[in-house]
């Protein structure tokens, strides 16, 4: 190479190129498209974080990370197929811990499918440390059993989330660690951008008992789901009949929801109701000093 690859912050007009390397590295691992790229890179926000690796006028690799106070997500990592080897990757890394070290961010933490193992190593030889994993837990609408609560107790509100005319609480137990640190800047976006989201809200007497966004798909994640720690697994059953209800209505076949292993009493109570593990992601943390 003759020219120095030059580390910088992301412009608006670097999206196609963010997701055109995006498509070629990571579009079996994640599904957002460009307009979700652009809306990342448009939005104003302390709290997300874009870089890109740029050679000669062309964009060969990106980072995108999230933070909050002390703490720092990676939410993903990409060089173009043809820059690969040549430590773009590592100096990308590097210029962002630099960054969030700058604007006392402490813990930097991120997760890597089971099956990447190459992106596990390159992280480990950067200092990051396994820590956990996070469950996949799947079941089809049919098998979910031994789980109809009584609703009529209950006030369950479903709404398209692009009304954002609700607010999450933070005095919510969320089923991911990494929820609290992409939801506000996630939930801006996919508001703006599109209208087939929904929202779905269990409350008791007025207090916020479970909450689920999701895409009405045949086989559908959930893109964000936190339940009350008052009584956490009893508002966990509350909210997945709720859910259940809400699939069958709307014909949907499969739910998918991720959960931390730390959560247990949360995962056992899914697999009771039918769930099953059906893959797993690393959780990796580095402190940085």
């Amino acid at each position: 190479m003759n020219k120095p690859v030059v580390i910088r912050r992301a412009r608006y007009r670097d999206a196609k190129s963010i997701f055109r390397i995006h498509l070629d590295s990571l579009g079996g691992l994640d599904e957002e498209d460009y307009e979700w790229f652009a809306g990342l890179l448009k939005i104003r926000s302390r709290r997300r974080k874009v870089l890109v690796a740029e050679y000669n006028g062309e964009i060969v690799g990106f980072i995108i990370a999230y933070k909050y106070r002390d703490r720092a997500y990676i939410d993903s990592l990409a060089v173009d197929k043809d820059f690969r080897g040549l430590g773009i990757g590592r100096r990308l890394l590097d210029s962002l811990e630099k960054i969030l070290l700058e604007e006392g961010v402490e813990t930097i933490s991120l997760s890597v499918k089971k099956d990447n193992y190459n992106a596990l190593g390159f992280y480990i030889k950067q200092g990051y440390v396994v820590k956990g994993v996070v469950l996949s837990l799947t079941a089809n609408i049919s098998d979910i059993k031994n789980i109809d609560r009584e609703l009529n107790q209950y006030d369950v509100v479903v709404k398209k989330a692009c009304t954002n005319d609700y607010r999450i609480s933070k005095k919510v137990l969320t089923t991911t660690w990494w929820s609290n640190l992409t939801e506000p800047v996630d939930a801006r976006i996919y508001r703006k951008l599109y209208d087939n989201e929904y929202v779905l809200l269990v409350y008791k007497n007025n207090k916020l008992r479970g909450i689920a966004e999701f895409y009405p798909e045949k086989k559908m994640t959930i893109d964000y789901l936190a339940v009350s720690y008052h009584k956490p697994t009893s508002s966990l059953s509350t909210l997945l009949s709720a859910l259940k209800n809400e699939c069958i209505k709307k014909d949907i076949e499969e739910i998918s929801i991720q959960i931390d292993s730390t959560k247990s009493a949360l995962i056992k109570r899914m697999l009771e109701h039918g769930f099953r593990i059906n893959s797993t992601e690393y959780k990796l943390i580095k402190e940085l000093d």
